[in-house]
């Protein structure tokens, strides 16, 4: 039996007579002003966020302005944060008529704190989960310049064991829904039992298992101990219950993708012939990098749909401290994307062929 303690921070714990929540004995603030609305700008909702800088939770407004959509919350302490939402306010409201509450989960957190402070699903959690990231450690042998998961700042290494893995897969079934689990890092390949990782994942019920990587493993046994090494190495992590591999895939350049750009054509060779046939893309997209990229890694997607089964476009995470002007630089939002990939495959993936895909849907 394992401790909840050796695995999870203490839960936190709400004082409404000091408005602070404690976590692991930090205090963090509740409540702010409701920011206002100025001219020219038309309330689209409200909702809570939190300070960038001490994480305090905040009432904040979702606002139309000049046809975009922007989040707006105000600290006491740091002053007002004003965010792009959605490029495209059009886009954003088409999307809102698909919005649908699932069945709901079984809660199996009680409820002690405000989210997103309260670790877990509570009873206010209205859908279940559609796929859980299970991080199979922190560290990763790449250094890329925008990722949010960087194991060398954090100052120390995040490796749950076999056993405290299974406990969360437990965990996770008490919702009483059907399991899609990713395995996710940091680059999980670095740990020598991930086969056994996603054969405890299969043993628990897991129904989908997908392994996130930059696939740099499979390229380096290719390499040093031939080709037939590297497939026996994704065959057994195909028979153990792999499903799909999220493959890293920044562009068609070695400039937008210098991570894995030259290994790219071993590791899709060394995916075919071990029976891994479906591999989704996974640029992240980044204004002024990659986005003129787009329309090329579908159409190489395309050309490799034999084990390629599709790309998911993300935006760049802004998580560090830029300031205000550099994140506006760099932001991307969803209708970024969509309006891109429309202009660079000569409209043959048009903006009204997208659509959101909630945990539950009315399509």
């Amino acid at each position: 039996m394992i401790d909840r303690k050796e695995l999870l921070l203490p839960p936190a714990e709400y004082n409404p007579s000091t408005n602070k929540i404690v976590i692991a004995g930090h205090h963090v603030n509740v409540g702010g002003p409701l920011p206002d609305l100025r001219k020219g700008e038309k309330l689209l909702t409200y909702t809570l966020s939190l300070c960038p800088v001490c994480y305090r939770l905040l009432p904040a407004i979702i606002f139309e302005k000049d046809e975009k959509v922007f989040i707006r919350k105000t600290c006491p302490e740091h002053g007002e944060f004003e965010e792009l939402y959605y490029s495209d306010a059009k886009m954003y409201k088409r999307f809102l008529k698909y919005t649908e509450e699932g069945r709901g989960a079984k809660p199996y957190v009680p409820q002690v704190a405000p989210c997103p402070f309260n670790c877990g699903l509570c009873p206010r959690h209205l859908n279940h989960t559609a796929l859980a990231n299970l991080v199979a450690t922190n560290r990763c042998d790449l250094s890329c310049w925008y990722c949010f998961f960087y194991a060398e700042r954090v100052g120390y290494v995040y490796e749950p064991s076999l056993e405290q893995i299974r406990y969360m897969v437990r965990q996770l079934k008490k919702q009483g829904v059907t399991m899609a689990v990713q395995i996710t890092g940091g680059e999980p390949t670095l740990r020598e039992d991930l086969v056994e990782i996603v054969k405890i994942l299969k043993d628990e019920g897991v129904t989908h298992i997908q392994l996130n990587t930059h696939g740099i493993k499979f390229a380096k046994l290719y390499f040093d101990l031939g080709f037939e090494k590297a497939v026996a190495y994704a065959r057994s992590l195909r028979k153990a219950g792999i499903n799909t591999v999220y493959l890293s895939f920044d562009g068609v350049t070695p400039r937008t993708n210098p991570k894995n750009h030259w290994e790219i054509p071993f590791i899709l060779e060394v995916f075919r012939k071990a029976g891994m046939t479906s591999v989704v893309l996974v640029p992240t997209v980044i204004k002024g990098y990659n986005d003129s990229e787009l329309g090329d890694i579908i159409r190489f997607a395309a050309k490799h749909m034999d084990v390629v089964r599709g790309v998911n476009f993300q935006p760049v995470s802004l998580t560090g401290m830029l300031k205000h002007e550099e994140r506006k630089q760099l932001r991307v939002t969803i209708p970024d994307v969509i309006k891109w990939v429309e202009e660079q495959t000569n409209g043959e993936i048009y903006r009204d062929a997208w659509f959101p895909v909630p945990v539950a849907a009315k399509i």
